[in-house]
């Protein structure tokens, strides 16, 4: 907790957490959301989270607001002076833009991963709003579930349900299944790697080059992200 008071969001988020630590407020969310240790922490967190998500794709407009405002209506029961308060805390999100990857830490541990998914489905409700789900805010989602450690293939079931394509995985990069081995990874990309290497094509035309060097570079990135998620 001491993080999120302190730095450029520190007196905001402060507040934002004493006020939602009231009696009132807590009853409200261990109502719907049981389970979550630190609420304060844990409203904070997801209201940081999911502005700087709405941000990637341009400025935060009402209709993205709007998303937030539903969500803490319709679960937690949140009137007019509550909103105020997080409304607040998006202003001071949008002025100091934040790297959001300690917040999703935080949100992991106030939660206990128990709400893991709901924060991937809030992230696409507000990104396609307004059809505003460009590379950009993809690329942050995803790496939001990788924070998670929320699996490839339950990441995909949350984009199912909002009709998306499902992410081409670095399992599908090095042509794996996800229940391979560390060995078996290990396997494939010194395979692959050998395989697309940029050496081999290097008397072709540039086309050629070009197409070896990028593919090369996604096995590369591919093995990289399997060695973060699964140790190796």
């Amino acid at each position: 907790m001491g993080f999120l008071r302190g730095g450029p969001l520190g007196a905001v988020i402060g507040g934002t957490i004493e006020h939602f630590l009231a009696k009132k407020l807590q009853k409200k969310v261990q109502d719907s959301l049981p389970g979550i240790i630190h609420q304060g922490e844990f409203i904070s967190c997801l209201v940081i989270i999911l502005t700087r998500v709405a941000m990637e794709s341009g400025p935060l407009n009402p209709k993205k607001v709007g998303v937030i405002h539903k969500f803490f209506m319709k679960n937690l029961g949140y009137g007019s002076p509550d909103l105020k308060q997080l409304d607040q805390l998006m202003e001071e999100v949008q002025s100091k833009k934040p790297d959001i990857d300690r917040f999703v830490e935080e949100y992991k541990k106030s939660c206990r991963d128990n709400y893991n998914l709901l924060l991937l489905a809030l992230c696409y409700q507000i990104s396609l709003v307004e059809d505003a789900l460009n590379d950009e805010t993809q690329s942050m989602i995803k790496n939001i579930g990788l924070v998670l450690e929320v699996s490839y293939d339950k990441h995909n079931e949350v984009r199912e349900k909002y009709l998306l394509d499902p992410f081409r995985t670095p399992y599908h990069i090095l042509e794996l299944s996800s229940d391979a081995s560390n060995d078996e990874i290990k396997k494939a990309y010194r395979k692959m790697a050998s395989q697309y290497h940029p050496d081999r094509v290097s008397r072709e035309d540039e086309k050629t080059v070009q197409k070896a060097h990028m593919r090369f570079l996604e096995i590369q990135s591919a093995y990289q992200e399997l060695g973060k998620v699964r140790k190796i």
